[in-house]
Protein backbone atom coordinates (compact mmCIF):
# COMPACT_ATOMS: atom_id res chain seq x y z
CA UNK A 1 0.00 0.00 0.00
CA UNK A 2 1.12 3.60 -0.66
CA UNK A 3 -0.53 6.81 0.60
CA UNK A 4 1.34 9.32 -1.12
CA UNK A 5 0.35 13.01 0.36
CA UNK A 6 0.49 15.77 -2.38
CA UNK A 7 -0.23 18.71 -0.06
CA UNK A 8 -1.75 19.82 3.30
CA UNK A 9 -3.67 22.42 2.67
CA UNK A 10 -6.02 21.66 0.93
CA UNK A 11 -4.84 18.20 1.26
CA UNK A 12 -4.79 15.54 -1.23
CA UNK A 13 -3.24 12.34 -2.02
CA UNK A 14 -3.02 9.70 -3.72
CA UNK A 15 -4.24 6.16 -2.23
CA UNK A 16 -2.77 2.94 -4.08
CA UNK A 17 -3.55 -0.94 -3.58
CA UNK A 18 -2.45 -3.77 -5.12
CA UNK A 19 -1.77 -1.64 -8.65
CA UNK A 20 -5.09 0.43 -8.18
CA UNK A 21 -4.68 3.76 -7.32
CA UNK A 22 -7.49 7.17 -6.58
CA UNK A 23 -6.17 10.75 -5.76
CA UNK A 24 -8.11 12.00 -2.64
CA UNK A 25 -10.24 13.31 -1.67
CA UNK A 26 -12.83 10.54 -3.24
CA UNK A 27 -16.22 9.48 -3.02
CA UNK A 28 -17.19 5.70 -2.59
CA UNK A 29 -21.03 4.95 -4.20
CA UNK A 30 -22.66 2.04 -2.24
CA UNK A 31 -22.22 -1.18 -3.64
CA UNK A 32 -23.94 -2.71 -0.80
CA UNK A 33 -24.48 -6.85 -2.54
CA UNK A 34 -21.75 -6.52 -5.57
CA UNK A 35 -24.21 -3.84 -7.67
CA UNK A 36 -25.49 -0.67 -6.91
CA UNK A 37 -29.32 -0.41 -7.24
CA UNK A 38 -29.98 -0.07 -10.78
CA UNK A 39 -26.15 0.71 -11.38
CA UNK A 40 -23.30 -1.77 -12.81
CA UNK A 41 -19.71 -1.80 -12.51
CA UNK A 42 -19.48 -0.43 -16.22
CA UNK A 43 -21.42 2.84 -15.03
CA UNK A 44 -19.13 3.07 -12.68
CA UNK A 45 -16.02 2.72 -14.70
CA UNK A 46 -18.14 5.89 -17.54
CA UNK A 47 -18.55 8.05 -14.60
CA UNK A 48 -15.08 7.86 -13.48
CA UNK A 49 -15.62 6.07 -9.98
CA UNK A 50 -12.30 4.91 -9.05
CA UNK A 51 -13.24 3.46 -5.04
CA UNK A 52 -16.41 1.52 -3.99
CA UNK A 53 -17.39 0.06 -0.94
CA UNK A 54 -19.50 -3.37 -0.54
CA UNK A 55 -21.08 -5.02 2.56
CA UNK A 56 -19.41 -8.23 3.37
CA UNK A 57 -21.71 -9.16 5.69
CA UNK A 58 -24.84 -9.01 3.24
CA UNK A 59 -22.58 -10.46 0.61
CA UNK A 60 -21.71 -13.79 3.25
CA UNK A 61 -25.49 -13.99 3.64
CA UNK A 62 -26.21 -13.76 -0.50
CA UNK A 63 -24.27 -15.27 -2.41
CA UNK A 64 -21.99 -16.55 -0.22
CA UNK A 65 -17.99 -15.55 0.29
CA UNK A 66 -17.00 -18.99 -1.19
CA UNK A 67 -19.26 -18.43 -3.90
CA UNK A 68 -17.54 -15.20 -4.79
CA UNK A 69 -14.13 -16.72 -3.70
CA UNK A 70 -14.89 -19.89 -6.08
CA UNK A 71 -14.99 -17.16 -8.71
CA UNK A 72 -11.50 -15.30 -8.65
CA UNK A 73 -12.73 -12.52 -5.68
CA UNK A 74 -15.08 -9.81 -5.71
CA UNK A 75 -13.39 -7.82 -8.53
CA UNK A 76 -13.97 -10.46 -10.86
CA UNK A 77 -17.03 -11.77 -9.48
CA UNK A 78 -19.00 -7.88 -10.41
CA UNK A 79 -15.96 -6.92 -13.39
CA UNK A 80 -14.87 -3.56 -11.49
CA UNK A 81 -11.11 -2.84 -12.10
CA UNK A 82 -11.31 0.19 -9.79
CA UNK A 83 -10.37 0.20 -5.17
CA UNK A 84 -13.47 -2.08 -3.53
CA UNK A 85 -13.52 -1.37 0.31
CA UNK A 86 -15.78 -3.67 2.31
CA UNK A 87 -17.51 -2.81 5.60
CA UNK A 88 -17.71 -5.62 8.27
CA UNK A 89 -21.38 -5.64 8.86
CA UNK A 90 -21.16 -4.19 12.47
CA UNK A 91 -23.37 -1.04 11.10
CA UNK A 92 -26.00 -3.70 10.60
CA UNK A 93 -26.57 -4.12 14.31
CA UNK A 94 -29.02 -1.65 13.56
CA UNK A 95 -31.31 -3.82 10.92
CA UNK A 96 -34.67 -5.63 10.96
CA UNK A 97 -31.92 -8.63 10.71
CA UNK A 98 -30.40 -7.61 13.51
CA UNK A 99 -30.94 -11.06 16.50
CA UNK A 100 -28.07 -10.03 18.98
CA UNK A 101 -25.18 -8.98 20.69
CA UNK A 102 -22.91 -11.43 22.39
CA UNK A 103 -19.76 -11.43 24.08
CA UNK A 104 -18.00 -12.05 21.10
CA UNK A 105 -19.74 -10.70 18.64
CA UNK A 106 -23.18 -10.43 16.71
CA UNK A 107 -25.47 -12.57 15.58
CA UNK A 108 -28.04 -11.80 12.71
CA UNK A 109 -31.18 -13.89 11.32
CA UNK A 110 -30.36 -14.63 7.64
CA UNK A 111 -33.19 -13.17 5.61
CA UNK A 112 -32.41 -15.52 2.85
CA UNK A 113 -33.15 -18.74 5.15
CA UNK A 114 -34.22 -19.62 8.40
CA UNK A 115 -30.45 -20.21 10.01
CA UNK A 116 -28.47 -17.31 11.69
CA UNK A 117 -24.78 -16.36 11.61
CA UNK A 118 -22.58 -15.06 14.32
CA UNK A 119 -20.40 -12.54 12.75
CA UNK A 120 -17.06 -12.45 15.14
CA UNK A 121 -14.07 -10.38 14.37
CA UNK A 122 -12.08 -13.49 13.34
CA UNK A 123 -15.39 -13.73 11.26
CA UNK A 124 -15.13 -10.72 9.52
CA UNK A 125 -11.95 -10.62 8.72
CA UNK A 126 -12.11 -13.95 7.41
CA UNK A 127 -14.76 -12.93 5.00
CA UNK A 128 -13.10 -10.18 3.99
CA UNK A 129 -10.06 -11.81 2.89
CA UNK A 130 -11.82 -14.38 1.24
CA UNK A 131 -13.65 -12.12 -1.16
CA UNK A 132 -10.60 -10.42 -1.96
CA UNK A 133 -11.37 -6.99 -1.27
CA UNK A 134 -8.78 -4.25 -1.50
CA UNK A 135 -9.43 -2.44 1.92
CA UNK A 136 -10.95 -4.54 4.50
CA UNK A 137 -12.61 -3.33 8.13
CA UNK A 138 -12.46 -3.66 11.35
CA UNK A 139 -15.62 -5.21 13.25
CA UNK A 140 -16.76 -2.63 15.05
CA UNK A 141 -19.94 -1.87 17.93
CA UNK A 142 -21.64 1.49 17.31
CA UNK A 143 -23.82 3.30 19.86
CA UNK A 144 -27.15 4.98 18.18
CA UNK A 145 -27.76 8.49 18.14
CA UNK A 146 -28.83 9.66 21.37
CA UNK A 147 -27.38 7.19 22.98
CA UNK A 148 -26.30 7.09 26.71
CA UNK A 149 -22.81 7.92 28.35
CA UNK A 150 -22.42 4.73 29.43
CA UNK A 151 -24.19 3.22 26.34
CA UNK A 152 -21.24 4.88 24.39
CA UNK A 153 -18.90 3.88 26.34
CA UNK A 154 -19.88 0.37 26.59
CA UNK A 155 -19.94 0.48 22.68
CA UNK A 156 -16.65 1.99 22.41
CA UNK A 157 -14.60 -0.28 24.56
CA UNK A 158 -15.95 -3.39 22.58
CA UNK A 159 -14.84 -1.87 19.59
CA UNK A 160 -11.47 -1.30 20.76
CA UNK A 161 -11.63 -5.19 21.85
CA UNK A 162 -12.86 -6.29 18.77
CA UNK A 163 -9.79 -3.99 16.73
CA UNK A 164 -7.20 -5.86 18.67
CA UNK A 165 -8.70 -8.94 17.48
CA UNK A 166 -9.30 -8.27 14.02
CA UNK A 167 -5.67 -7.11 14.04
CA UNK A 168 -4.49 -10.40 14.78
CA UNK A 169 -6.67 -12.61 12.83
CA UNK A 170 -5.91 -10.21 9.57
CA UNK A 171 -2.11 -10.49 10.23
CA UNK A 172 -2.32 -14.05 10.53
CA UNK A 173 -4.50 -14.52 7.41
CA UNK A 174 -1.95 -12.26 5.67
CA UNK A 175 1.06 -14.37 7.02
CA UNK A 176 -0.52 -17.51 5.47
CA UNK A 177 -0.87 -16.01 2.18
CA UNK A 178 0.11 -12.51 1.40
CA UNK A 179 -2.61 -10.83 -0.67
CA UNK A 180 -1.69 -6.95 -0.07
CA UNK A 181 -5.61 -6.06 1.58
CA UNK A 182 -5.03 -3.11 3.89
CA UNK A 183 -6.79 -2.54 7.45
CA UNK A 184 -8.90 0.35 8.51
CA UNK A 185 -9.85 0.61 12.18
CA UNK A 186 -12.80 2.69 13.17
CA UNK A 187 -12.71 5.09 15.89
CA UNK A 188 -15.74 5.64 17.87
CA UNK A 189 -17.30 7.08 21.05
CA UNK A 190 -20.45 8.82 19.53
CA UNK A 191 -20.94 12.60 20.44
CA UNK A 192 -18.65 12.60 23.75
CA UNK A 193 -16.09 14.69 23.95
CA UNK A 194 -13.92 12.45 26.05
CA UNK A 195 -14.83 9.11 24.78
CA UNK A 196 -14.33 10.27 21.02
CA UNK A 197 -10.75 11.62 22.00
CA UNK A 198 -9.99 8.29 24.08
CA UNK A 199 -11.02 6.24 21.62
CA UNK A 200 -8.61 8.15 18.53
CA UNK A 201 -5.66 7.82 21.00
CA UNK A 202 -6.23 4.16 21.10
CA UNK A 203 -7.50 3.00 17.47
CA UNK A 204 -4.54 5.37 16.09
CA UNK A 205 -1.67 3.69 18.26
CA UNK A 206 -2.92 0.85 16.56
CA UNK A 207 -0.34 -0.69 13.31
CA UNK A 208 -3.90 0.64 10.78
CA UNK A 209 -3.10 0.96 7.46
CA UNK A 210 -6.14 3.97 7.44
CA UNK A 211 -8.47 5.45 9.88
CA UNK A 212 -12.60 5.32 9.61
CA UNK A 213 -14.60 7.83 11.91
CA UNK A 214 -17.77 5.81 12.43
CA UNK A 215 -21.00 6.89 14.16
CA UNK A 216 -21.80 9.85 12.04
CA UNK A 217 -24.56 10.73 9.74
CA UNK A 218 -27.09 8.47 11.96
CA UNK A 219 -28.87 11.31 12.80
CA UNK A 220 -26.86 13.95 14.47
CA UNK A 221 -26.68 17.90 13.34
CA UNK A 222 -24.33 18.85 11.11
CA UNK A 223 -22.64 21.13 14.13
CA UNK A 224 -22.39 17.72 16.24
CA UNK A 225 -20.69 15.95 13.38
CA UNK A 226 -18.35 18.65 13.15
CA UNK A 227 -17.31 19.15 17.03
CA UNK A 228 -17.00 15.08 16.78
CA UNK A 229 -14.18 15.46 14.09
CA UNK A 230 -12.80 18.36 15.76
CA UNK A 231 -12.33 16.32 18.76
CA UNK A 232 -10.39 13.71 16.61
CA UNK A 233 -8.59 15.31 14.10
CA UNK A 234 -5.68 16.32 16.17
CA UNK A 235 -4.73 12.40 16.56
CA UNK A 236 -5.15 11.14 12.87
CA UNK A 237 -1.44 10.60 10.96
CA UNK A 238 -1.08 12.94 8.18
CA UNK A 239 0.63 9.96 6.19
CA UNK A 240 -2.43 7.86 6.68
CA UNK A 241 -6.04 7.53 4.63
CA UNK A 242 -8.80 9.40 7.15
CA UNK A 243 -12.15 8.24 6.24
CA UNK A 244 -15.84 9.51 7.55
CA UNK A 245 -18.35 6.42 6.76
CA UNK A 246 -21.46 7.36 5.88
CA UNK A 247 -21.37 10.74 4.53
CA UNK A 248 -22.57 11.90 1.30
CA UNK A 249 -24.52 15.15 0.93
CA UNK A 250 -22.12 17.54 -0.85
CA UNK A 251 -22.16 20.36 2.02
CA UNK A 252 -21.29 18.30 4.54
CA UNK A 253 -18.20 16.77 2.43
CA UNK A 254 -17.30 20.24 1.37
CA UNK A 255 -16.75 21.15 4.87
CA UNK A 256 -15.15 17.75 6.33
CA UNK A 257 -12.79 18.13 3.46
CA UNK A 258 -11.63 21.31 4.49
CA UNK A 259 -11.28 19.67 7.96
CA UNK A 260 -9.08 17.14 6.20
CA UNK A 261 -10.71 13.98 5.70
CA UNK A 262 -9.73 12.06 1.90
CA UNK A 263 -12.86 9.55 1.56
CA UNK A 264 -16.44 8.90 2.29
CA UNK A 265 -19.49 6.61 1.37
CA UNK A 266 -22.92 7.21 1.37
CA UNK A 267 -26.27 5.84 -0.27
CA UNK A 268 -27.27 9.71 -0.64
CA UNK A 269 -26.95 10.09 -4.43
CA UNK A 270 -28.31 6.73 -5.48
CA UNK A 271 -31.24 6.84 -2.74
CA UNK A 272 -32.15 10.52 -3.81
CA UNK A 273 -32.21 9.70 -6.95
CA UNK A 274 -34.57 6.69 -6.36
CA UNK A 275 -36.56 9.32 -5.00
CA UNK A 276 -36.72 11.42 -7.89
CA UNK A 277 -34.35 13.94 -6.44
CA UNK A 278 -31.72 15.11 -8.62
CA UNK A 279 -28.57 17.12 -7.82
CA UNK A 280 -28.04 20.25 -9.76
CA UNK A 281 -25.87 23.54 -9.28
CA UNK A 282 -29.30 25.21 -9.42
CA UNK A 283 -30.04 23.36 -5.99
CA UNK A 284 -31.93 19.72 -5.55
CA UNK A 285 -34.42 19.25 -8.50
CA UNK A 286 -37.67 17.42 -7.89
CA UNK A 287 -37.52 15.86 -11.22
CA UNK A 288 -41.63 14.71 -10.47
CA UNK A 289 -43.42 17.73 -10.28
CA UNK A 290 -45.58 18.77 -13.37
CA UNK A 291 -43.04 21.55 -14.85
CA UNK A 292 -40.76 19.21 -15.68
CA UNK A 293 -43.26 17.37 -18.12
CA UNK A 294 -42.67 19.07 -21.05
CA UNK A 295 -39.08 20.41 -20.59
CA UNK A 296 -36.37 19.29 -22.96
CA UNK A 297 -33.68 20.40 -21.11
CA UNK A 298 -31.35 18.41 -19.88
CA UNK A 299 -31.06 17.92 -16.34
CA UNK A 300 -27.93 20.30 -16.58
CA UNK A 301 -26.44 21.99 -19.16
CA UNK A 302 -23.13 22.42 -18.11
CA UNK A 303 -22.90 18.49 -17.02
CA UNK A 304 -21.38 15.94 -19.41
CA UNK A 305 -22.90 12.63 -17.74
CA UNK A 306 -24.72 9.93 -20.08
CA UNK A 307 -27.78 11.15 -19.04
CA UNK A 308 -27.41 14.65 -19.24
CA UNK A 309 -25.96 13.84 -23.14
CA UNK A 310 -28.39 12.06 -23.88
CA UNK A 311 -31.76 12.33 -22.33
CA UNK A 312 -33.98 15.85 -21.25
CA UNK A 313 -35.90 16.09 -17.79
CA UNK A 314 -39.35 15.50 -19.50
CA UNK A 315 -38.16 11.97 -20.18
CA UNK A 316 -36.80 11.44 -16.52
CA UNK A 317 -40.34 12.73 -15.53
CA UNK A 318 -42.37 10.32 -17.39
CA UNK A 319 -39.67 7.45 -16.34
CA UNK A 320 -40.12 8.61 -12.77
CA UNK A 321 -43.74 8.64 -12.47
CA UNK A 322 -43.84 5.02 -14.30
CA UNK A 323 -41.69 3.65 -12.26
CA UNK A 324 -39.29 2.07 -14.76
CA UNK A 325 -36.46 0.86 -13.72
CA UNK A 326 -34.06 2.60 -16.43
CA UNK A 327 -35.13 5.93 -14.72
CA UNK A 328 -33.40 5.30 -11.18
CA UNK A 329 -30.11 4.25 -13.14
CA UNK A 330 -30.57 6.92 -15.26
CA UNK A 331 -30.84 9.36 -11.91
CA UNK A 332 -28.48 7.74 -9.94
CA UNK A 333 -25.98 8.04 -13.38
CA UNK A 334 -26.55 11.57 -13.03
CA UNK A 335 -25.71 12.09 -9.16
CA UNK A 336 -22.95 10.18 -8.81
CA UNK A 337 -21.51 12.27 -11.96
CA UNK A 338 -22.35 15.10 -10.27
CA UNK A 339 -20.97 14.19 -6.42
CA UNK A 340 -17.96 13.05 -8.16
CA UNK A 341 -17.14 15.77 -9.96
CA UNK A 342 -17.98 18.07 -7.45
CA UNK A 343 -15.56 16.63 -4.86
CA UNK A 344 -12.79 16.77 -7.64
CA UNK A 345 -13.20 20.77 -7.93
CA UNK A 346 -12.98 20.95 -3.83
Amino acid sequence: MSFKLLSKSPRKGILTVRGRSVETPFFMPVATKATGKSITSDDYERIGIRAIISNSLHLELMPGSSVIKNNGGLHKFMNYKGIIFTDSGGFQASSKFFKEKVKKGLIFNNPHTTGTIKLTPEKAMQIQYDIGSDVAIVLDDMAPYGASYEEAKKAMLKTHEWALESLEAHKKLEEENPTGQLLFGIIQGNFYEDLRRESAKFITSLPFDGFAIGGLAIGETQEEMLKAIEWVKEYLPEDKPRYVMGVGKPEDMRILIENGIDCFDSIYPTKNARHGTLLSEEGRMSITKGRYKYDGKPVSSTCECHTCKNYSRAYLNHLTKVKDPSGHRLKSIHNLYYLNSKIKKL
